[in-house]
């Protein structure tokens, strides 16, 4: 089994720390969860990274992998518990 590539891991970290302080920045009342989540993807592909899986937005009693579809209007409500879950590859 080949070694992984720590290099390549470091550039995943911090493409997806990147990514998550800018979704981060984004969430507020009445933005929509799959604007923030779009943009934290465009951010990884920006910085030379493919995302690990779509970026997922859950809020309140919603703990975790919730995606949003193309056509979901679901936004960010005053006083949300919000998760922003994402992840980077880097050559795979």
């Amino acid at each position: 089994m080949k070694p992984p590539d720590l290099d390549k891991l470091r550039q995943s970290g911090r493409i997806s720390a990147t990514a998550r302080e800018h979704g981060r920045s984004l969430i507020r009342p009445g933005v929509k969860l799959r604007e923030v989540a779009e943009a934290s993807e465009e951010v990884i592909y920006d910085m030379g990274g493919k995302p690990a899986f779509p970026a997922q937005v859950s809020r309140n009693n919603i703990a975790a992998h919730y995606c949003s579809s193309p056509t979901d209007e679901s936004e960010f409500q005053p006083n949300d518990i919000v998760k922003l879950d994402l992840g980077t590859q880097v050559d795979g």
